[in-house]
C-alpha cells in the first residue's frame, strides 16, 4: 500500500511543480523580486532564506521516499538543512566571503585548484580555516578558492537554483572552469588533507576524474522521481553502488570531466538532486550511466575515525564539522589542526589535536 501511494505521488510531482510555478509565481518565487540576480544584496539573501524556511515546497517530500518497496526515509537532518540554509550570517557584518589563495605557485598557474563552499550554518566556516592551515602544512602547490555564504557562479544566473540543496557544488565547478582552471578538486569543509595531494591530482589529470565509492546501495536512498530523470529503473538501482561527493576531482580540460560536470549541473537544475542524498545520488547515477570504474575505496585513503588514520591516509573526514547540533547546548567535539609543528615532523595521529568544548547554541541563536 505504501509503495502504491508513493508511486502515485511521484507521478504527480512534476504536475505539482508546474502548477506551483504558475500559480502566484511572484508571491512564491523569491528570485523574481531581486532587481539584479547576478549581484544580490544582503537583503536579497535574507529574503531567500525566509522563503526557504517558510515555503512548503513539494520537493522536500521526496527526501523521505525510497524506491525500495516498503521503505521510508525520515531524514530530518536534511530537511533542517534545506529550511535553515544561511547565505549570510546572523549579524549584518557577517557578509559573504570569497577568497583566492596561492600556495607555492604563481597567480597565473591554473593547473591545480581546490574549491570549497560553505553556508554560514554552525561549524562549516570553521572547516574552511582548518583546510587553509592543512594545505600550508602539507606543502600543497596550487590555488585554493573558497566561498562562505553567497552563491557560486552568479554571473550565469545560478542563484535561481539556490533552493536546491548542495547544488552549489556543480555551480562552483562551473565557475572555476569559466576562470580557466584545469584540474579541480572539491573538498567538503569536513575533509582535512593529511599529506601531499600530488598523486590525487595526477589521477584527476590522467583519468578525467577522482572520487571515492560509498558503502551503500542506491535504491535505499533515492526515489523513482529521480531515477526516472536518469532513465534508471528501481530494479537497476538495487545493484548500483553509490559514490561519495565530499571529495571529487574533475579534469575540466578532458571530455569525461566536462561530461560529468555538465550532467551533474543539469541534474541540479532539473530535479535530479531531489532525494535524501541529493548531490551524491545524482553523481552515482551519472557514474553508472557513464560506466565510470575508477572510483576508489575510501576506507584507508579517507578514514572517518582518528584511530583508523595510517601513513596511507590522504584525507580525514571529520563528521563533527558537518554535524548540525540541536538547541540543547550539548558538548561538541571539533577536530583542529595543530598550529605549531609541521606534519613531516609528526606522526599522522599526532597531526590532530582533539579539543572538546561547550557551546550554548540557544545563546548563539538569540545573538
Amino acid at each position: 500500500m505504501f509503495y502504491k501511494k508513493n508511486s502515485i505521488f511521484l507521478i504527480l510531482i512534476p504536475i505539482l511543480f508546474f502548477s506551483s510555478s504558475c500559480e502566484n509565481s511572484k508571491k512564491k518565487d523569491p528570485y523574481s523580486s531581486i532587481k539584479d540576480i547576478k549581484n544580490p544584496t544582503f537583503k536579497d539573501f535574507l529574503k531567500i532564506q525566509k522563503h526557504l524556511k517558510k515555503d512548503k515546497r513539494e520537493s522536500l517530500k521526496l527526501f523521505s521516499i525510497s524506491s525500495k518497496k516498503g521503505a521510508e526515509l525520515l531524514d530530518k537532518n536534511y530537511l533542517k538543512k534545506a529550511k535553515e540554509f544561511r547565505f549570510v550570517g546572523k549579524k549584518r557584518q557577517m557578509k559573504p566571503i570569497y577568497e583566492k589563495l596561492y600556495f607555492n605557485t604563481s597567480k597565473e598557474d591554473k593547473k591545480r585548484c581546490i574549491i570549497c563552499y560553505t553556508s554560514f550554518n554552525k561549524n562549516y566556516p570553521d572547516g574552511i580555516e582548518r583546510i587553509k592551515k592543512s594545505l600550508a602544512l602539507i606543502g600543497y602547490k596550487g590555488h585554493f578558492i573558497y566561498r562562505i555564504g553567497s552563491w557560486p557562479n552568479l554571473e550565469e544566473n545560478s542563484l535561481k537554483y539556490s533552493h536546491v540543496l548542495f547544488a552549489f557544488k556543480p555551480f562552483f565547478f562551473r565557475e572555476v572552469k569559466n576562470m580557466g582552471y584545469e584540474n579541480v578538486l572539491w573538498l567538503d569543509s569536513a575533509i582535512l588533507p593529511l599529506q601531499s595531494l600530488d598523486t590525487i591530482f595526477e589521477k584527476i589529470e590522467k583519468n578525467g576524474y577522482f572520487g571515492y565509492r560509498a558503502s551503500f546501495i542506491l535504491s535505499e536512498y533515492t526515489n523513482e522521481f529521480v531515477l526516472n530523470l536518469f532513465d534508471v529503473t528501481p530494479k537497476q538501482a538495487n545493484f548500483i553502488e553509490t559514490k561519495e561527493a565530499g571529495v571529487l576531482g574533475l579534469n575540466l580540460d578532458s571530455y569525461i570531466g566536462n561530461t560529468i560536470l555538465d550532467r551533474w549541473q543539469r541534474a541540479a537544475e532539473n530535479g535530479g538532486f531531489y532525494s535524501s542524498r541529493h548531490d551524491q545520488n545524482a553523481l552515482s547515477l551519472i557514474a553508472y550511466k557513464l560506466d565510470l570504474k575508477k572510483f576508489e575505496d575510501s576506507n584507508i585513503s579517507r578514514p572517518s575515525e582518528i584511530e583508523d588514520i595510517t601513513k596511507e591516509s590522504v584525507f580525514f573526514l571529520d563528521r563533527s564539522i558537518s554535524y548540525w547540533p540541536d538547541k540543547s547546548g550539548e558538548e561538541e567535539k571539533i577536530l583542529r589542526v595543530s598550529k605549531k609543528e609541521k606534519i613531516k615532523n609528526r606522526s599522522y595521529r599526532d597531526f590532530f589535536k582533539l579539543k572538546t568544548y561547550k557551546r550554548n547554541f540557544l545563546k548563539n541563536i538569540k545573538k
